[in-house]
Parts: structure tokens; C-alpha cells; sequence
């Protein structure tokens, strides 16, 4: 519940790196034109800049992605689900908040209407299957001896 959904063009990768917990972390910022015609019908621009993170294999998948891109990613235009997260903080020195937000993705990918894509699946890592068996588990039903 309460995921967000974003469509717009990458327009700089801030950087990937690995977490102290050894998880993969992709941080990005895409472009989102809420742009409309005005009673003119001239084009009015209302770009507005969204700072989206992303984790391990989402993580992993869309750098992969972005990097085989002509422009590693720069431009490509996607599609981002995940819930907004308070990034604001206050400046060393200053007295004042800096308000800001990020998307901590939860699903992403290219934006088919404007690219085609192949798709290459990606095989689940140890601990993906290993949970998948604890969840069957917990499913499975218990036989009560009588």
C-alpha cells in the first residue's frame, strides 16, 4: 500500500555501491515532466527532479541495465515504484531544514513506449532460496497424530 509510481528519464546516476551489510545500493535521479498545453495550446514545461534509491537485486538488475546503455543510463526512461522516504536534514552551521524526499524503489524498469527490451532472466541467490523453502514450510499442512 501507499507505493508511488514514476515515469521519467534518468538524468544522473549518483552512484553504486555496497552496503556495510554487503547489499548492493544504486542511487539515481530521474526527471518527471508534468508538463501540460496551456489556452494557446503552447507547450507549459513543469520538470520536477526525484531522487530514487534502490537495493540489492533491484539494485543489481537496473545497473546492469542503465550500464548497457549507450549514456549508462542517462536518459533511459523509466518506470519506478516505492514509497517516498523523508531525506530532509539540517546544513552544518545552519539553523534552518533542508526539506527533500527520496524513492526507496520497489520495482523498476525501462518504459516500453518509447524501447524495446530483452529480457534475461536472473537466477535467485542462496538466501532467495532458502527463504522460498521456509516459506513452503510454514505452508505446508501439519499431519495430528490422534
Amino acid at each position: 500500500m501507499n507505493d508511488n509510481t514514476f515515469v521519467g528519464n534518468v538524468s544522473h546516476i549518483e552512484g553504486y555501491r555496497t552496503t556495510r551489510s554487503g547489499d548492493a545500493e544504486l542511487t539515481f535521479t530521474i526527471k518527471i515532466d508534468n508538463g501540460y498545453y496551456d489556452s494557446q495550446n503552447r507547450w507549459i514545461s513543469d520538470t520536477v527532479t526525484q531522487k530514487v534509491v534502490a537495493y540489492r537485486r533491484l539494485a543489481e538488475n537496473l545497473q546492469t541495465t542503465f550500464a548497457t546503455h549507450e549514456k549508462n543510463g542517462v536518459g533511459v526512461r523509466v518506470i519506478i515504484i516505492g514509497k517516498l522516504r523523508d531525506d530532509s536534514y539540517i546544513p552544518a552551521g545552519r539553523d534552518h531544514r533542508v526539506n527533500r524526499t527520496k524513492l526507496v524503489a520497489s520495482a523498476g524498469g525501462a518504459d516500453l513506449s518509447f524501447a524495446t527490451a530483452v529480457i534475461t532472466k536472473t537466477g535467485k541467490t542462496t538466501t532467495e532460496r532458502g527463504n522460498e523453502r521456509n516459506r513452503e514450510q510454514l505452508t505446508t499442512p501439519v499431519a495430528v497424530a490422534a
